[in-house]
């Protein structure tokens, strides 16, 4: 009986308390010129995805497209066209980051915007994406940033609904899962209490 209960509280703590984490360093094109790192974060297999960093190199105060792409790239050269296309396991078409699930590509994250030195500072959410198991987790496949504008599929250009107009692929990296769980404090601690007073009863 106390494996069991052992076993079952373990099994809350892993699954609802644990949050999974993923990081890519994204380079120029065909080069192994860093332009920095961006973070992924996911609470649980029901919550958003936090997306965050800074990146430079870019086009000063513009906006740059801002995709995950169906495959994964060399870790260190990155070939930003051997990506393939954006990220779309439901066969949809392009849209904006804010469109429903059946109107844009899993992929689609809109565009970041950068400063008058050409860099960005990227704080997202997205409720598409996944890094959890399944079809929409985009775990070893590639962040991939744009040389121009997403027009979020509403741009009358022959490309707009399939990848926003965004032009070239200027920086890019491929996103890999880190090894470790994050689990969050207080509830950890609360859930070893409500373990520690079941055990006291056995």
């Amino acid at each position: 009986m106390i494996v069991l209960v052992v076993s079952v509280l373990l099994l809350i703590i892993h699954q609802g308390q644990c949050a999974v984490q993923a990081t890519a360093t994204l380079y120029a094109d065909n080069t192994n010129k860093s332009a920095g790192i961006l973070t992924f974060t996911q609470d649980n297999a029901g919550a958003s995805v936090r997306i965050s960093g800074s990146l430079s190199g870019l086009n000063i105060t513009s906006a740059h497209g801002f995709h995950v792409h169906e495959f994964g790239v060399s870790e260190t050269v990155p070939n930003c066209t051997a990506a393939g296309g954006h990220f779309n396991p439901l066969k949809t078409l392009h849209g904006p980051r804010t469109a429903n699930i059946t109107s844009r590509h899993v992929g689609d994250l809109g565009n970041i915007t950068t400063d008058d030195k050409g860099n960005a500072n990227i704080n997202i959410e997205d409720s598409i994406i996944q890094l959890y198991n399944g079809n929409r987790s985009i775990v070893n496949l590639t962040i991939v940033v744009h040389r121009m504008r997403d027009d979020g599929g509403q741009g009358g250009a022959s490309s707009s609904n399939t990848t926003g107009d965004a032009g070239a692929r200027v920086l890019c990296g491929r996103i890999l899962s880190s090894d470790a769980l994050i689990i969050k404090p207080a509830m950890f601690i609360y859930h070893i209490a409500i373990m520690t007073a079941i055990l006291m009863f056995y």
